[in-house]
């Protein structure tokens, strides 16, 4: 009996860090998943032809602001990823405990894509740039924060606090002490922005443990960064990789120096995931642009592709608890895939403290498949 699948994409190089693949191969659809190579007699719909593209699992912004229904920051969740092979995204903290079943139900609930979340300590949650969230723990209302735990155990991904100068200017690290408190009592991480510190890396990776996320960790205002004095990565940052803490570049077009970036590679140490911070202020704009041109940017500043691929992949896949889900080819998988071109153009990458980074390829969106469906794909691609 012949086997019947929906989509055989052929001829592409298939990237899939997961796996280890980084090889010619063809992926097959049946249904809604990525099945096994067929042996013997077959049937496809529909054949894709990729050659010269790069094939890889759904991409995944690991730190995006999607609340477009309820604040003036968040983008369009389908509209202004699947067009760009990002078939998953993360709500970095764009809702709080008094507003957050609203995001939930109004975003989350009416979006193709699949989205997980952060939820800000701050009860108003990340709304407008017009002004911030207080992080004062005593306006956080502890008792809401656990019950939304407690009823949306599979959507929320841990606690998200800012720190920094326009944040926590009276209040130093208390917030963060108190939210690695909460975090604890709840069982859940913490994602953090710390830009502008008013308190050295050194004191504030004290209170991160493993699964603690320190998002903007290229960030360069204020005194202090992730580097030493002698432009190498500092030891205590090495120290917090390896029990386990995760550092995302998180770009945004305020929050990443391409200089510290630049020079935190060339010491051996990368991002563990590559995400780009998104509001509407800075899609489709000069220095963010999209997940792609961001992956564009690592590619330039001398990351290898198929660690690229990784930190927009199998690293956050592994981080939403969706290892087997997202983030991978692998047979069972969801049909999450991106047919990307690496195109060759001469390019300079900006950032907003005067580095510039040089490269000669950008990524570009050819196709994209949200659950074994065509979400996206360009006219030239297609004829």
């Amino acid at each position: 009996m012949n086997i019947k699948y929906a989509y055989q994409i052929r001829n592409g190089r298939v990237i899939d860090p997961l796996r280890g693949v980084d090889r010619v191969e063809d992926v097959f659809i049946k249904g809604s998943r990525i099945a096994s190579a067929p042996v013997g007699e077959f049937e496809v719909e529909e054949v894709i032809d990729a050659e010269g593209c790069l094939v890889l699992p759904g991409l995944i912004d690991f730190h995006t602001h999607l609340n477009r229904a309820h604040s003036d920051i968040g983008i369009h969740p389908d509209l202004m990823t699947l067009p760009n092979g990002i078939t998953s995204a993360v709500d970095a903290g764009s809702a709080g405990s008094a507003n957050f079943e609203g995001f939930y139900k109004d975003v989350v609930c009416a979006s193709d894509i699949t989205i997980k979340s952060f939820i800000n300590v701050s009860a108003v949650g990340a709304m407008t740039e017009q002004y911030f969230e207080d992080p004062n723990p005593d306006f956080y209302d502890i008792v809401r924060l656990s019950y939304m735990f407690e009823r949306y155990p599979h959507q929320l991904l841990g606690l998200k606090l800012r720190i920094g100068k326009l944040f926590s200017k009276e209040y130093g690290v208390i917030p963060l002490g108190k939210t690695k408190e909460l975090a604890k009592e709840l069982g859940t991480v913490m994602c953090v922005h710390a830009v502008h510190p008013e308190s050295p890396y050194d004191e504030i990776l004290s209170y991160f443990e493993k699964g603690d996320i320190l998002c903007h960790c290229f960030q360069t205002k204020g005194d202090y960064n992730i580097l030493d004095q002698n432009g190498r990565v500092a030891s205590y940052v090495r120290e917090a990789r390896e029990r386990g803490v995760i550092f995302d570049c998180a770009s945004g077009r305020t929050n990443c120096s391409f200089g510290v970036a630049q020079r935190a590679l060339a010491d051996g140490f990368m991002p563990d995931v590559i995400s780009t911070d998104v509001i509407t202020y800075s899609i489709y704009k000069p220095k963010v642009f999209n997940l792609l041109y961001t992956m564009s940017a690592y590619l330039a500043m001398g990351m290898p592709l198929d660690e690229v691929v990784r930190a927009v992949t199998a690293t956050p896949a592994h981080l939403m608890g969706m290892q087997r889900t997202l983030g991978t080819l692998s047979p069972g998988a969801l049909a999450d895939v991106a047919v990307l071109k690496a195109r060759e153009k001469p390019l300079t990458f900006h950032d907003q403290f005067g580095n510039s980074v040089h490269g000669d390829k950008l990524l570009v969106p050819q196709m994209t498949v949200k659950a074994g469906r065509t979400a996206h794909m360009q006219i030239d691609f297609a004829f």
